[in-house]
């Protein structure tokens, strides 16, 4: 699913960002266009300014000036005094005939009036727009055609400027363009894959988690229903073991209560339908209450368990105090499931002051948990045990327990124990000078 999922994110994120990049570039390349056209009509201007100047004030050119200027700026000059051409074969050697150019630049201009033999009436000065003639060999020029009147008479100019050098670079800046673009999809497409495999692996733990989850709660659940229904069956076929079979179903129907309790605990929480009340109380005398309830409970399991208080009084700590004895009671079943089997047999429970906080560990002298392990316990269902062979577990507890610190705001950790076993702290908020 995240394969197929991850391909349309990435394809979606090419092609969005691709067009926002080539629509960029496209204006990029429209303003180059603009700013060289513009350039290119400003120049021609210029020259064209130049010479009409000249023609207004020098009686004679000569044909060095007029081959330096047409050879510099790619001109082609036609000059004509009544009628009579300047005798100026060219120097700048254009891929059409110049007559013919010359020709075709007049018959532009005739198109706005100005005609062969056209000499300015109203005014001293006829002059066409900017011309664009296109010779026979795909060349192209700016072109203009402007009369001026003289004291003699008047004087006619013809001016055209080779252009066609302008497509091959507009052809080598489109050529750069579309360059720039392929190679800006590219790396979209490698950063978009990198960011949607980033963004997706988060989804993805997440999906593989809920999988585990269910496959986990399905295990589990199957179980006690797998023995209840054999027990049934037995029931029947053995009334005289009916009492203890019976007994049997009670408990697998308190495992699975108690498994479907913590689900849907779990569910409540993660939704956060959970009201959490939180006030200030006295946590040493929770931890005393828990002392009288768990004492007979480590005895019977040839085990005891110790409370360790120090000798100041402690703050009271901001917290719900029915979720804080729901983590503790749970920490202490871990316990004493799985901390009672060390050579010391005990369990202490200690508390300490460290403003601003309290903290409260509950260390067994048990098994332990190796260090690549620490950060899984709090995962649901997980237990050391793979095979799940021990079934007063479900490996829930601390994820029930980790759940009800984070909905408050508090920390719960595991360390081990030196010599040996597992110690759980619990950090509570205390509120300073609040003391017995």
């Amino acid at each position: 699913m995240f394969p197929k999922l991850e391909k349309k994110f990435v394809i979606l994120y090419t092609l969005s960002t691709g067009l926002i990049l080539s629509v960029i570039l496209a204006a990029a390349f429209l303003f180059f266009l603009s700013s060289q056209d513009s350039r290119r009509k400003s120049i021609f201007q210029d020259q064209l300014f130049t010479l009409m100047s000249r023609l207004q004030t020098d009686s004679v050119f000569s044909d060095s000036y007029l081959a330096q200027l047409e050879q510099k700026h790619q001109l082609a000059i036609y000059i004509e005094e009544n009628d009579s051409p300047f005798f100026f074969p060219g120097s700048y050697v254009t891929r059409t005939e110049r007559e013919k150019l010359f020709e075709r630049a007049e018959d532009l201009a005739a198109k706005e009036g100005i005609f062969p033999h056209s000499h300015p009436i109203s005014s001293n000065l006829l002059q066409s727009s900017l011309l664009e003639i296109r010779g026979d060999a795909r060349d192209i020029y700016l072109g203009n055609v402007l009369v001026i009147q003289t004291a003699g008479g008047y004087k006619k100019l013809i001016l055209l400027q080779d252009i066609s050098g302008n497509r091959a670079l507009v052809m080598r800046t489109l050529l750069f363009y579309i360059l720039i673009g392929c190679i800006g999809i590219l790396l979209l497409f490698l950063t978009g894959r990198w960011f949607v495999r980033r963004s997706l692996k988060p989804l993805e733990e997440t999906y593989q988690k809920q999988q585990d989850f269910v496959a986990a709660a399905s295990h589990e659940l199957r179980s006690p229903l797998a023995v209840i229904r054999s027990t049934a069956d037995a029931v029947a076929d053995a009334p005289e073991e009916q009492e203890r079979l019976l007994e049997v179903i009670r408990k697998e129907c308190q495992r699975g209560s108690s498994l479907v309790k913590n689900l849907l605990l779990l569910a409540a929480a993660d939704q956060k339908q959970w009201a959490v009340r939180k006030e200030y109380f006295e946590i040493d005398e929770m931890l005393l209450n828990l002392l009288e309830v768990y004492e007979p409970l480590c005895v019977s399991r040839n085990g005891k368990l110790l409370l360790e208080l120090p000798e100041e009084p402690i703050p009271k700590v901001l917290a719900d105090p029915e979720l804080c004895r729901q983590i503790f009671t749970i920490l202490l079943d871990n316990a004493v499931a799985y901390g009672l089997g060390g050579d010391s047999g005990r369990i202490v429970l200690r508390a300490e002051y460290r403003s601003p906080s309290v903290m409260v560990y509950v260390i067994d002298h048990g098994p332990g948990i190796p260090d690549a392990e620490k950060r899984l316990v709090f995962d649901r269902f997980y237990r050391q045990d793979p095979s799940r062979r021990q079934k007063e577990h479900f490996g829930l507890g601390l994820s029930v327990a980790a759940k009800l610190a984070e909905i408050q705001g508090i920390a719960v950790n595991v360390e081990d124990t030196e010599g040996g076993g597992s110690t759980f702290g619990v950090t509570v908020s205390a509120r300073p000078g609040c003391e017995h």
